[in-house]
């Protein structure tokens, strides 16, 4: 669909700014740009994530989406053809055609995220096997309305192997006893697209592997509870892993090959954000001596990096001067009265991290990572949280997948859920997701809003 708007965009152009006796020589003999404009869109809506099914729906992340897209591919296209854009420039060819583009694309785009990926036509009918706690965790997760295109369970399956009492309906949705060799059947019979294992004791299904395997090899897809996890809702469950997993995630993990990559690319865009963040920083420098002009405007405190190694972070200041001299280090509460009014508003817009990227710049932190947390702290959570330590295995970032999934956490149990998230990041790392995260945190930064869901 990108592809078909980019090449109406294009006639657009071209019809309207270009003689038509040049229509056809201005192709042809620059056909290379072309095709590197439509490479650099769609590389760039690749890489931000943009072609993604299971894609949370937001106006926001589409607009900046399509403003990175083509940010990337001007900036591709100067690097590799000058002379082209140039023309094209001067002409209004390239202006018309990428404003074509955008009308087109963004009012077809949120058409198929709000009319078609939520019509009957690419509904993804849904079987669960089970009916117990599980079984109804993994249906809510399916038919969240953020899930695109929108999924329906249309039965829990009971199987025999289960051993469990079947009810004639579980919240509203009818349950089906069946046995292993009738499983296949019904399920061709309910017409289904997906079949969930969310048994609670999974091991009961392992006699119906077999026929699962031959649907899956038949077309309709075959996820366990933790696939689902992962899939739909981008983390990991403490619950469902053991250090086999674990060890089987960071042999599938991209960071070895990344990291170099990824070192280079926190420095170039810590230096550009020092630079261009500046003058902000002088001006909140500014604000905070003149509320209190006794106070020091930066905070620096110990936290614990990568492998366990300790450095010293710089923030602006947001509590009030000696707010942990009496209770030494508590949880930050989500309305912390040592916050100050000014704190307040730099912790909503995250202008208190600006001095972060110092650290970033030190090889001490990353752009995108677990948050780092303070020794005793992380003591504490590695005490009462397992495979806590295995964040640690990545450098701590300035924002991270578990901040923008579970943005705000003061207890023992909300970290070991935000670890659920970073357990994911780590395993999935790759520049795509670190992109994907950069341009989410824009939202906080920008419009001072958390997730919703």
């Amino acid at each position: 669909m990108d592809l078909a708007c980019l090449m109406t965009g294009s006639v657009i152009g071209l019809l309207v700014r270009m003689p038509r006796w040049h229509r056809s020589e201005i192709v042809y003999n620059n056909l290379e740009g072309w095709l590197l404009l439509f490479a650099g869109v769609l590389l760039a809506n690749y890489l931000a994530g943009g072609y993604k099914l299971q894609y949370t729906y937001s106006r926001f992340n589409l607009i900046v989406t399509w403003i990175f897209s083509l940010t990337f591919a001007l900036l591709f296209l100067s690097l590799t053809s000058a002379a082209w854009l140039k023309l094209f420039w001067l002409r209004g060819v390239l202006l018309l055609s990428l404003l074509s583009y955008s009308l087109i694309s963004l009012f077809l785009k949120l058409l198929v995220y709000k009319v078609l990926f939520r019509s009957e036509v690419f509904l993804n009918r849904t079987v669960i096997l089970g009916v117990g706690e599980r079984a109804r965790q993994l249906r809510h997760i399916l038919e969240l309305e953020y899930v695109m295109p929108a999924h329906r369970v249309v039965a829990f399956l009971n199987l025999e192997s289960d051993q469990e009492e079947t009810p004639a309906v579980l919240d509203d949705v009818a349950v089906i006893g069946v046995s292993d060799d009738a499983l296949a059947n019904v399920i061709r019979g309910l017409g289904v697209n997906l079949i969930v294992i969310g048994l609670d004791n999974i091991q009961a299904a392992s006699g119906a592997y077999p026929v699962l395997k031959r649907l899956r090899f038949a077309g309709i897809e075959v996820l366990t509870p933790l696939s689902v996890y992962e899939i739909y809702s981008g983390r990991i469950p403490l619950e469902l892993i053991d250090e086999e997993y674990l060890m089987q995630a960071s042999m599938e993990s991209g960071l070895p090959v990344f990291r170099q990559f990824k070192a280079l690319f926190d420095k170039g865009v810590s230096i550009i954000a020092c630079l261009t963040l500046l003058p902000v920083a002088l001006l909140i420098a500014l604000a905070m001596k003149l509320s209190a002009p006794f106070s020091p405007v930066f905070y620096t405190q110990r936290r614990v990096g990568c492998f366990g190694v300790e450095f010293v972070i710089y923030k602006f200041r947001t509590m009030r001067e000696g707010a942990e001299v009496e209770t030494g280090a508590v949880w930050s509460e989500e309305n912390d009265p040592r916050i100050t009014r000014l704190g307040r508003v730099l912790r909503r817009f995250r202008l208190d991290e600006i001095p972060q990227f110092i650290n970033v710049l030190r090889g001490e932190m990353s752009i995108v990572g677990p948050r780092p947390e303070r020794p005793e702290i992380t003591s504490e959570l590695i005490r009462k949280v397992p495979f806590y330590e295995e964040r640690e295995n990545v450098m701590p970032g300035l924002t991270g997948w578990a901040q923008i999934r579970y943005p705000y956490g003061s207890s023992v149990e909300d970290a070991a859920r935000k670890l659920e998230f970073d357990l994911y990041y780590i395993k999935h790392l790759s520049f795509s997701l670190d992109l994907q995260i950069i341009l989410s945190t824009l939202r906080i930064v920008v419009l001072g809003k958390e997730r919703e869901h």
